[in-house]
């Protein structure tokens, strides 16, 4: 059973039943395949990036990355959110900020050399990296979200809003801008997360037909309307832009919307289990930070050989299959979290480990 409690006094919180819900697994699997293919995607598209990875120009590709676009990530954080613990918190960052400087070093120097190892390009994480840096603020939020109970969310949520219009044109370094742009879906996992799965297991066949045609119907409309991708990939403002800032903010407000109708569609359409995807859950920290390099190689493959749109698309398709079934194995992910765990225990002490 789970189990509700008081939050700090202020609101409940729906905590992790004692027995691991299936279903997260399984979500976050399907989630990081949806990752890895839509990192292929973008970088399908056979031309060197400009403001966006150049498969987002080319059909089929642009279709596939906006459905994914639209729901992966907030998806994913929310996720982060219901297995986040405010326990030993202080580990918890140094693992993710051990890991993330490790893996920035490792990605940085092979293609630009040591002497790009400036602090800059330290605090600019490479490609999907931001998301560990992210990790690291929605981490240290946790005691404010808990003092803040119901509250919380409201808060996030307004954040996530006056961000857009912060004069910050660089929304990439240290993640700031993804950071508050996703924080509303941490703070609902950790206070709502529980529930929703729960509430959104096993529905009636006409709910999974509605939400299916929902999220086919809200794909269309955002690409025929041509909302730029910018907007729901979290990064940009208004400044980088170049709109007002109530304009940014509305969008803003509607991508913050497209994502909680698009996620709750998905939650709706996942089964109670299926035994692949729940294996690639339980792996998604690895899989996340170790498909990046094949990313890479095939980015100056897809710019070399200009293959058409659905010969790319296809080829995409079958790196994202390989991939997954290489770093699915167990001793990936038991060598990326020993690295990590092994370098937050020689950064933080034992007292504050704990805590």
């Amino acid at each position: 059973m789970t189990s509700v409690g008081p939050l700090c006094g202020v609101g409940t919180v729906e905590r992790m039943p004692q027995t691991r819900d299936r279903r997260l697994d399984l979500s976050k699997g399907l989630l990081i395949a949806g990752v890895v293919l839509g990192h292929f995607l973008e970088t399908s598209g056979g031309q060197e990036p400009g403001d966006l990875y150049s498969g987002w120009s080319h059909d089929p590709q642009r279709w596939v990355l906006t459905f994914l676009y639209l729901f992966h990530m907030p998806l994913f954080v929310f996720l982060a959110g219901i297995t986040a613990r405010s326990s030993g918190v202080a580990h918890r960052v140094a693992e993710m900020a051990g890991l993330y400087l490790l893996l920035q070093i490792a990605y940085v120097v092979p293609r630009f050399g040591f002497d790009s190892l400036t602090s800059d390009r330290l605090l600019d994480p490479t490609y999907a990296l931001w998301f560990l840096l992210a990790m690291v603020w929605w981490l240290l939020s946790l005691p404010v979200v808990e003092r803040l109970g119901a509250w919380a969310l409201p808060v996030a949520t307004a954040a996530s809003v006056i961000a857009v219009v912060l004069p910050y044109p660089d929304g990439n370094l240290v993640a700031w801008s993804r950071a508050l742009c996703f924080w509303p879906f941490f703070v609902a996992g950790r206070l709502y997360g529980v529930g929703a799965l729960r509430r959104t297991v096993s529905l009636p066949p006409a709910v999974r037909v509605a939400a299916a045609t929902a999220l086919v119907a809200t794909t269309t409309v955002v690409v025929k309307t041509g909302l730029a991708p910018q907007w729901f990939r979290g990064a940009d403002g208004a400044i980088a832009m170049d709109v007002s800032g109530l304009q940014a903010m509305t969008f803003r407000v509607l991508c913050l919307g497209l994502a909680i109708l698009c996620g709750a569609c998905v939650l709706a359409l996942i089964p109670a289990h299926m035994q692949v995807p729940e294996a690639l859950g339980r792996r998604s920290l690895a899989i996340y930070a170790l498909h990046i390099p094949m990313v890479f190689v095939m980015e100056v493959v897809f710019e070399s050989v200009g293959l058409a749109p659905i010969e790319a698309t296809l080829l995409a398709v079958a790196l994202t299959i390989v991939m997954l079934r290489i770093l699915v194995f167990p001793v990936f992910d038991k060598a990326v979290r020993r690295t990590a765990s092994t370098m937050a225990a020689v950064a933080v002490p034992p007292v504050l480990a704990r805590r």
